[in-house]
């Protein structure tokens, strides 16, 4: 893989007029500055090899990326561009002589959702020429009077700038810089503008830039306060998305889940320990169940909710904060089945104390049964067959997530019990289903 310039130089001082008292490169956003996120995100695409232009505040913000780059095992150059106060374009110039075309460069406020970074990479490969990402969601794009322009005739950029109409896309802030990159922002800069769009527009000028649309994914150029807040909204939302989720899980978990995922992200704690915070929570609630009475139950099922809402953080704030692990996800789905264990366990033995015989506990084991099963069933399904399970009704009614929400409401009505056994059925058919379909 290219190096990655990033281009971390510029003052910021709309985002400082807003009350920002850092640096640009040193905002935090959702628990990671900028320069950290950008760093991290290029990470996620194969970079390996990273320079950072420094200008204002350069002493700290060159002080911050090597603690960056300590922290995170990173190369990071640092590369002083005196020149700074004259455009973008003159940090890149501040490349010359240092390395050889080809390379990235990617601005510090410009935050993107991982997967953008990773699809331009896998879409230059190969490519000779300069190429800029651009986005044709021109209406999607947040402060569209501030963003640069491009005027597209095909794949080719042939016109750049603020003001220009008409337009056809935005560009994003991601290049492939090939040979002429120097030579055309030298032009631009002698002719007095030291940007980076200059260059581009000398590019586009002898038709040696080529466009690439990326139209999916989140991104944002942030440059003020109101950006900033579009940020982590965005940001929020990405972590969260999930085509396979349930239907608590998305209408009514993550509303909450984000919420609080947006304060976790900003303090040292980790996911592992947030799931076992949501599994302490569903241990809780399986001792108040054991009680059996009115009063315990409902404080019962108030916990297993907040269980239920609680494990989606730990996945949002390991994703959010680059933090992912094969180790996490395991440890997060033997918790689920512990926590699913002792809450049945719970309630079993609650119903118990008003119920004589053996069938309370021969149905409490039905269910545990089919609550490990429809989860087991699913992964088994995708390590056997290549695919997932289609993602149909019976699918969704039986996630975890519209099962403690069952159970929650059960709770609330003082009929855990009956609303868990219904639940366990409803599993055991869908297993069922499952397998004659595919055997059919």
């Amino acid at each position: 893989m290219f190096p990655v310039v990033i281009l971390a130089a510029g003052e910021g001082s709309r985002l400082r007029k807003g009350g920002a008292p850092l640096p640009k490169p040193l905002v935090p956003v959702l628990g990671l500055t900028l320069l950290e996120r950008s760093l991290l995100t290029w990470r996620r695409a194969g970079a390996k090899e990273f320079y950072v232009v420094v200008g204002c505040e350069g002493e700290r913000v060159a002080a911050h990326a090597r603690e960056l780059a300590r922290r995170h095992g990173l190369s990071v150059q640092i590369v002083e561009n005196p020149h700074w106060s004259d455009g973008n374009g003159t940090s890149v110039l501040a490349m010359k002589g240092l390395i050889s075309t080809p390379f990235f460069v990617s601005m510090v406020d410009h935050l993107f959702e991982p997967y953008l970074v990773e699809r331009f990479v896998h879409l230059v490969h190969g490519e000779k020429e300069t190429v800029l990402a651009v986005d044709p969601r021109i209406g999607q794009v947040f402060d569209p009077s501030d963003a640069t322009k491009v005027r597209l005739d095909g794949d080719r950029v042939i016109e750049a700038g603020k003001e220009i109409l008409p337009y056809h896309a935005v560009d994003m802030g991601l290049f492939l810089c090939q040979e002429g990159i120097y030579q055309a922002l030298e032009e631009a800069w002698g002719e007095g503008d030291g940007s980076l769009t200059g260059g581009v527009k000398r590019l586009a000028a002898r038709g040696k830039i080529k466009a690439i649309t990326l139209e999916e994914g989140f991104w944002v150029d942030v440059d003020t306060l109101e950006g900033l807040k579009y940020a982590k909204k965005g940001l929020l939302t990405c972590v969260a998305r999930s085509r396979e989720e349930g239907w608590v899980s998305h209408y009514l978990n993550r509303h909450l889940s984000q919420w609080i995922t947006a304060r976790l992200a900003s303090t040292s704690i980790t996911p592992n320990r947030i799931t076992f915070l949501a599994f302490a929570l569903a241990v809780a609630a399986g001792c108040l169940f054991a009680l059996g009475r009115l009063g315990t139950n409902i404080l019962a099922a108030l916990l297993v909710q907040g269980a239920s809402v609680v494990d989606g953080c730990d996945g949002e704030v390991a994703r959010l904060k680059f933090l992912a692990t094969p180790w996490g996800a395991w440890w997060d789905t033997l918790l689920d089945r512990y926590a699913d264990g002792i809450i049945v366990l719970g309630i079993t033995w609650g119903y118990s104390h008003s119920h004589d015989g053996a069938w309370p506990w021969i149905l409490g084991l039905i269910s545990l049964l089919a609550f490990v099963m429809a989860s087991y069933a699913k992964k088994e399904h995708v390590l056997r067959f290549g695919e997932p399970l289609p993602l149909d009704v019976g699918n969704r009614l039986t996630r975890r997530d519209l099962r403690l929400f069952a159970i929650f409401i059960g709770g609330l009505l003082n009929r855990p019990f009956a609303f868990m056994v219904a639940l366990a059925a409803l599993s055991h058919l869908w297993i069922g289903w499952v397998l004659w379909r595919r055997h059919g």
